[in-house]
């Protein structure tokens, strides 16, 4: 009896063990937030988000001690979250991916249940607890803070601070914003130890504020600056002070702000008016492209979206309405166009719930409330549970925002939460698999490194494969497309045009459209689509392709369809923009003006390819395609592939090519 009494505990002491020693593993360890997803990291993920789910349902069946439970409110709001992850997934056209990659958040929601539970299951240590929690984050943050300083500073020892300072802090998860949101998590919760009255707790409270302004400093944030002020207003109406006191904090908080502002180049830029002559800011361009990509997508699907994790499955959707912006996203950039468009209206509910029990809750905890505050100021400019660190944090802010238990115990809604949080975490591991698409496309490529009639036919049957799993795929429909442009250039057609429906600016896929209508001896269509190319692509011009006699004989056609693509395309610019002052020096090309001299021949890499798809052990796949292009490339002074917006270009090749043929 002793000893099965005894197993209890251990059990919980392991799963908490294994639990934080994961969350830890994959937070400090360099890029960790990508590196999650590949063995044997995989592992640290499964222990980081499955313990919590494990703790919460032993906890809820403990018939000698109920699990404690917050607020009905905030109880139902747990359970409704609990419910929608698993629902959204199973009813997602990739339920198993889709139930994988909804583990973070799962994870998340079980661990703010079991933090609670933590905090108030021995009465007479709550306000220990409760006192040592903000304390235990700070802790953890800044450690997170200062291995990223210090990895930030090695990696790059030879720059001066401006070089520096344009190589953003991505240390330790991989990316700048993220270093940016755990620095602005950490600041509330160091101020809160900050604030203790003993000397140590001071000066670990002040130490821990000025890593976490170091980190976001050097992450150079845009949306970091804007939370940062948030977070000031919020730290400035909670703290206990005078009305006088407060407006000279505030005078204070402004001229700092001003100068962290200021001495950063890129939040400096952020300050100043825009230039419409000026090129278009890339992250600009690539957020409002997203943003408007996560509105579409939600309308689509709106009561339970496409499911956890699948954008990067879905966003191909919409990238041809859209001006511009990446190829693919593995995010949206923003929190809730991230919900509306992967749970819908379901998710983006329990969201505003968790806003409103926030906001009700905010003085029982006020630096909590003001760090979750300030976090969701940050989380409309990026999209970050997906990582367990940041749903883990999160979830112990809000449990302290949460305030006191429920008045009455309730053992079954207490074991209706364990239980439905533990059949979530089965159909995780039960249905839940890896996109099997991916692994078709980057296998059928490797057979490609090394041109051969076997290797080619392989490859073929491995993308036709992998398209009959998802169709929207402009990975697979271009390089099949380039396999088959010789042996079947009807079919190569096809898929070049599916290629160009999906990302309208890829590189070579209008000049390979062109070989297959050059093959099927159209060669009326092959010049247009040649144009197309160079409007596309301006230093496609200069390719040594066109001393391809086949092609250069087009050269005349190409640049009569190459004046009337511009004409359009100028109807369609506003005056006076970037777009349009480079459309006036394009204008002025010829195709096949091929420098002498040397050339490069190369296949482009997709580097990017398996983080999109939550998976690096597949490697990065290069295209079939071979760039050849002079040495030393000219027109420098030529816009860049993809200068135009997408619709341009879509309305172009809509208005150039006939549609296309019925099978």
């Amino acid at each position: 009896m002793t000893r099965a009494a005894n197993s209890a505990p251990m059990l919980v002491g392991a799963l908490w063990a294994a639990g934080l020693g994961g969350l830890a593993l994959i937070t400090l360890v360099n890029t960790g937030a990508t590196r999650m997803h590949a063995w044997p990291w995989t592992l640290a993920l499964a222990a980081a988000v499955g313990a919590p789910v494990a703790l919460l349902a032993l906890r809820a069946f403990d018939a000698r001690r109920p699990l404690v439970l917050p607020a009905r409110a905030w109880t139902w709001t747990a359970l409704l979250a609990i419910v929608v992850f698993p629902a959204s997934a199973l009813a997602s056209p990739w339920p198993g991916p889709s139930l994988r990659w909804s583990a973070p958040l799962l994870g998340g929601v079980a661990f703010f249940a079991v933090v609670f539970d933590w905090m108030h299951a021995a009465p007479e240590r709550t306000a220990e607890r409760r006192a040592r929690l903000p304390a235990l984050l700070a802790v953890l943050l800044a450690l997170v803070a200062a291995l990223g300083l210090a990895m930030w500073i090695a990696w790059r020892p030879a720059a001066g601070l401006g070089e520096a300072l344009a190589i953003r802090n991505a240390y330790p998860l991989g990316h700048s914003n993220y270093t940016a949101g755990l620095a602005l998590l950490l600041l509330p919760c160091a101020v809160a130890v900050a604030r203790r009255g003993d000397e140590a707790s001071h000066l670990t409270g002040l130490f821990a504020a000025l890593l976490a302004l170091a980190s976001l400093f050097t992450s150079g944030s845009r949306a970091g600056v804007v939370s940062l002020a948030v977070l000031a207003a919020g730290g400035l109406a909670a703290a206990p002070l005078a009305p006088k006191r407060k407006l000279l904090l505030a005078l204070i908080l402004v001229v700092g702000g001003a100068v962290f502002v200021a001495a950063n180049p890129r939040t400096r830029a952020f300050l100043a008016p825009a230039d419409p002559a000026a090129p278009p800011n890339i992250s600009n361009v690539q957020r409002s492209a997203m943003l408007e990509a996560g509105v579409r997508l939600g309308w689509e699907r709106p009561l339970l979206g496409w499911g956890p994790g699948t954008v990067p499955l879905t966003y191909p959707r919409q990238r041809a309405a859209l001006d511009g912006g990446v190829e693919n996203a593995l995010q949206l950039h923003c929190t809730p166009a991230q919900l509306w468009a992967e749970l819908g209206a379901a998710g983006v509910a329990v969201a505003l719930a968790l806003v409103v029990l926030v906001a009700r809750g905010a003085r029982t905890h006020p630096s909590a409330a003001v760090a979750l505050a300030g976090y969701a100021a940050f989380a409309v400019f990026d999209w970050q549970l997906d990582v367990p660190v940041f749903a883990c944090v999160v979830a112990s802010l809000a449990a302290l925002v949460a305030g006191p238990p429920a008045a009455v115990t309730s053992a079954v809604l207490g074991r209706v939460l364990g239980g439905a949080a533990l059949a979530a975490l089965a159909s995780i591991i039960v249905l839940g698999r890896e996109d099997p698409a991916p692994g078709l496309n980057t296998r059928a490529l490797a057979l490609t490194v090394e041109r051969t009639p076997v290797n080619d036919t392989r490859a073929v049957a491995l993308l036709r494969e992998s398209l009959a799993l998802n169709p929207e795929q402009e990975i697979a429909h271009s390089n099949l497309a380039w396999l088959l442009v010789a042996a079947d250039p009807i079919a190569a057609e096809r898929h070049f045009r599916a290629a160009a429906r999906l990302v309208p600016d890829k590189g070579g896929v209008y000049f390979g459209l062109g070989l297959a209508f050059l093959n099927q001896a159209r060669s009326d269509l092959a010049a247009r689509a040649f144009a197309l190319e160079g409007l596309n692509d301006p230093a496609f011009f200069a390719s040594p392709y066109w001393r391809e006699p086949a092609i250069a004989a087009l050269c005349g056609a190409t640049a009569a369809n190459f004046s009337t693509l511009v004409t359009r395309a100028r109807a369609r610019l506003p005056a006076g923009t970037w777009a349009a002052a480079q459309l006036d020096r394009v204008a002025a090309l010829a195709p096949g003006r091929v420098p002498d001299g040397p050339e490069r021949a190369y296949r482009r890499e997709r580097p990017g390819y398996p983080v999109l798809m939550r998976n690096l052990d597949l490697g990065a796949p290069l295209d079939v395609f071979v760039v050849r292009e002079p040495a030393t490339a000219p027109g420098s002074n030529l816009p860049p592939k993809g200068w135009l917006p997408s619709p341009v270009l879509v309305e172009a090749l809509a208005a150039t090519l006939p549609p296309i043929p019925k099978s």
